[in-house]
């Protein structure tokens, strides 16, 4: 075992989160749950990001997700939806019960006052004022929702307390699209691996969390060897038997996911640079494709804001040019194709001068950006309708709306 001093509060809070009443419903029928794994997966990568992430991802075991830290644990309960958006009502129907349930348990373990209780949905938000100002402010709940919720299970006096650790975490990806940016953000992550070795990583891990998901109960016997692959760097982070909380953490221990056992699954991180997107990824925001592909693509965090604050200018003029100009798709289409022309003609150039500077080859985001930044005339002669005024900073901003159309990937060519 490593480190058993400093892991030993956390040992404790997972041997409580063990003996937990938990509903096993979701190790059952995990098969509609798919989605779910995948986003089990984008949180255990957060046990990278050192002493700020979590040590533990407990799956099913009081809530569909648990985070367990040195001194906190975060309960997760992750919500998908076919159509439409999440009202409070939506949310109290189908959501919020079961976060009522998870609280219930840990207050009866005494371990609400250093817990969290977090609902993820898929998708967005109404709009309505009532759901927009509960999902910022829980304690803001009317009436009718805290009557609700005290319909769902939750004691009428704890109301008060439960609503200060609820949190709502709109905005999920949807799940067309939840494989796109988890394997954005591995590229992120090792941005030396080519989409295959990627595409390898990713069914690798989503494997072992779907094992985990279900207790890896019943699983193909390709899923059980990356288990008994994993267990034995998961039992580095675990106390024995015969010390505190062993025996309850035993009991759950296939549903337990560590940072050991991440590590010894996944190659080496190349050096700190991605904290702030671990820290994005656990607090279950949701970083754009352009802001991935150019962290990937080793752009720097003054280049990336200096794109989106570009490319934020740009989307105001385009939306108005959509409202207004009956041939405005098609026109925007074919300044598409000149932007990308000379995108990837700048990408090809970075990759022919990378040979003799290493600068260029690590971090090509920036050699690009440098390259078309430097000829604003080109960028403005792209325009040639015009569409933005020939203003080269908004042609530019266009081609960060391309990128997160994955049509440009800020790689050399």
């Amino acid at each position: 075992m490593t480190d058993t001093v400093q892991d030993e509060p956390a040992f404790q809070l997972l041997a409580k989160v063990a003996d937990l009443e938990s509903d096993p419903t979701g190790l059952d029928t995990f098969a509609r749950y798919v989605w779910q794994a995948k986003q089990v997966v984008r949180q255990w990568l957060t046990c990278l990001s050192g002493h700020d992430g979590p040590l533990f991802v407990v799956c099913e075991q009081g809530d569909d997700l648990a985070l367990v830290y040195a001194e906190k644990i975060r309960f997760v309960q992750l919500k998908t939806r076919d159509r439409g958006s999440w009202s409070v009502a939506a949310m109290c129907a189908r959501g919020l019960d079961a976060v009522v349930r998870c609280y219930q348990a840990a207050r009866k373990a005494n371990l609400h006052e250093i817990s969290a209780f977090e609902l993820w949905v898929e998708g967005p938000i109404a709009d309505k004022t009532d759901t927009v100002d509960f999902v910022k402010d829980p304690t803001s709940a009317a009436k009718d929702v805290r009557s609700k919720l005290v319909a769902s299970g939750l004691t009428r006096s704890w109301a008060d307390d439960f609503l200060r650790r609820l949190v709502i975490r709109p905005d999920q990806p949807t799940r067309p699209h939840v494989d796109a940016k988890a394997m954005w953000e591995l590229s992120a992550l090792w941005p030396a691996l080519s989409h295959p070795e990627v595409e390898y990583l990713y069914e690798r891990l989503l494997q072992v969390a779907t094992a985990a998901q279900t207790g890896g109960s019943g699983q193909p016997a390709t899923i059980q060897a990356h288990l008994a692959a994993a267990w034995s760097y998961v039992d580095q982070d675990l106390p024995g038997p015969d010390e505190p909380g062993g025996t309850a953490i035993a009991a759950i221990r296939d549903q337990i996911l560590s940072r050991s056992m991440l590590i010894g699954l996944t190659p080496p991180l190349p050096g700190e640079s991605r904290e702030q997107l671990l820290a994005r990824m656990s607090a279950g925001s949701t970083a754009s494709l352009m802001e991935l592909k150019m962290l990937a693509a080793g752009a720097n965090r003054q280049l990336i804001e200096q794109v989106q604050e570009m490319r934020a200018d740009m989307e105001v003029e385009r939306q108005l040019l959509l409202a207004g100009r009956d041939t405005a798709e098609a026109d925007l289409e074919r300044l598409a194709g000149r932007v990308l022309s000379m995108a990837e003609a700048t990408a090809t150039k970075v990759r022919l001068t990378s040979v003799s500077n290493p600068a260029a080859a690590s971090r090509p985001a920036e050699s690009i950006a440098a390259d078309l930044l430097s000829r604003p005339a080109d960028l403005a002669h792209c325009d040639r309708h015009p569409l933005f005024d020939r203003d080269e900073r908004l042609i530019f901003g266009y081609l960060g709306h391309l990128t997160d159309l994955c049509r440009f990937t800020w790689r050399s060519s």
